[in-house]
């Protein structure tokens, strides 16, 4: 079998936008034929390039996948034998003496069997960026399934192709490994918040994103665009994972507002076609409710920026009540809980009423960044439809959502834990009738057999 692959690591920038955003929108825009995935990125990246490339994408995550095997089906599953499949990942940030590598990009590595394309910022000297480079290049070589990995590097914030010439000549007396060219400092962005994108007043900053990555795209001898193709496809040779097991399903799944509002890719269809469900996207301002759907899956969104309008959405709202009082599988992920309770406050202040499924109350806090989301191991802590007592699963706890007074009608089914801090952090999870509502983001790959052991309980 025959996957065509590469990882593109940028570096972490304080106040810039991340210049893989950038890149991959040139890469595209260059004629690349291309599938894009996403890892160790802010949600403000996944949906931007969601908007940007106009196309699906799945986000690999190094913990939340659970296991090496599971990631490696995930990618099988997306990937496109007839394109470029380019993982983009952070690299880590700057400190003095060089860059702190995160965890991420050297797991894909090993886990993808790949190579890799570093991108690194350009420092006040040739001698200095070509001493970081040579050190990030000296632990990927250390560091297991590393070795020759390395397939080329690319820099960034160059001022001029003359620094460039000189930061090249200092680079390649070092190493072999093949320079791809640079992006200039001009076309660097300012840094870009999910707050910048939903908000239509400050939306244009796609465009000057779109902007970048033309100018980047067309200029002469800037990136050697199909040399980066060609190193993707020297690694084309997969062994396939552990196979999943299951029976095929068969259902029907219905997933509401996945290209336009989720913020975790294509996984959990990927994960549904595995299971021999059908997947459909179901967009509540241009599609008809599909009552024909036996299985309703909410994905984790940026429900604070819509919530209001779908709710006053009297379609969706007749549709979703409808399917819960027929006990069919629903499924409510992460942001999109607070719109099942009885009212929830936007980050705005606003009171507004909700569903009213469950007896909660629910608020969105203003956002403040990447700090928003933390790794947590969840535990469930009772049996029920969905869950088995002590069973594992991963995800994220989100500090922009809250869920209060669920009362003591709900009882949660699940606890959460900070593995940093290996502290307990709460609780989550509730049910009514076969609606299954969360807080957390739960990623669905995490525990492949709580997905299909749900999917289990509608039979067509």
């Amino acid at each position: 079998m025959n996957l065509p692959r590469l990882i593109v690591a940028d570096e972490v920038r304080r106040g810039r936008a991340p210049d893989g955003l950038t890149l991959v929108y040139a890469l595209k825009r260059a004629g690349i034929n291309m599938k894009l995935f996403l890892c160790a990125r802010d949600e403000a990246d996944v949906y931007l390039l969601k908007s940007c490339l106009d196309e699906p994408l799945v986000v690999l995550d190094t913990y939340t996948c659970g296991s090496a095997k599971n990631m490696k089906n995930l990618f099988q599953a997306a990937a496109d034998p007839s394109a470029l499949n380019l993982v983009l990942v952070s690299l880590g940030k700057r400190e003095e003496d060089g860059i702190q590598l995160r965890p991420d990009a050297m797991e894909l590595v090993q886990t993808l069997s790949c190579g890799i394309v570093p991108v690194f910022s350009a420092a006040a000297a040739a001698m200095l960026t070509s001493n970081i480079a040579m050190s990030v290049l000296s632990s990927f070589e250390a560091a297991e399934g590393g070795e020759d990995r390395v397939k080329g590097v690319i820099f960034t914030s160059v001022r001029t192709p003359r620094e460039y010439q000189l930061l090249e000549q200092d680079y390649g007396r070092r190493t072999p490994i093949l320079s791809l060219g640079y992006i200039p400092r001009d076309l660097e962005r300012q840094p870009f918040t999910l707050q910048d994108l939903y908000n239509p007043a400050t939306a244009t900053r796609v465009l000057q994103l779109k902007s970048a990555g033309m100018q980047l795209a067309f200029a002469v001898n800037q990136i050697e665009w199909q040399i980066l193709d060609a190193l993707g496809r020297l690694c084309q040779e997969w062994s396939p994972p552990q196979e999943i097991r299951t029976s095929s399903k068969n259902l029907r799944v219905a997933i509401v507002g996945d290209r336009a509002l989720s913020l975790e890719g294509r996984n959990g269809a990927e994960l549904f076609r595995l299971l021999g469900c059908e997947p459909v996207d179901y967009d509540p301002w241009r599609d008809v409710f599909p009552m024909d759907a036996e299985v309703i899956y909410f994905p984790h969104s940026m429900g604070c920026f819509y919530a209001e309008k779908l709710l006053e959405h009297e379609p969706f709202r007749r549709g979703i009540m409808q399917s819960i009082a027929a006990n069919r599988l629903v499924f409510v992920n992460g942001a999109s809980a607070p719109l099942f309770g009885r009212h929830f406050i936007s980050p705005d202040g606003e009171k507004h009423k909700a569903l009213g499924v469950f007896p909660f109350h629910g608020a969105y806090s203003p956002l403040k960044g990447e700090s928003d989301l933390h790794r947590v191991e969840i535990r469930c802590t009772a049996d029920s439809f969905i869950t088995r007592k002590e069973e594992k699963l991963r995800g994220y706890a989100l500090d922009y959502v809250h869920i209060s007074n669920p009362g003591n009608l709900v009882p949660s089914l699940m606890a959460y834990r900070d593995i940093r801090r290996n502290t307990e952090l709460g609780s989550s999870g509730w049910v009514k009738g076969y609606c299954f509502i969360t807080d957390l983001e739960i990623d669905l790959w995490s525990n492949v057999d709580f997905v299909n052991r749900w999917l289990a309980l509608r039979k067509r």
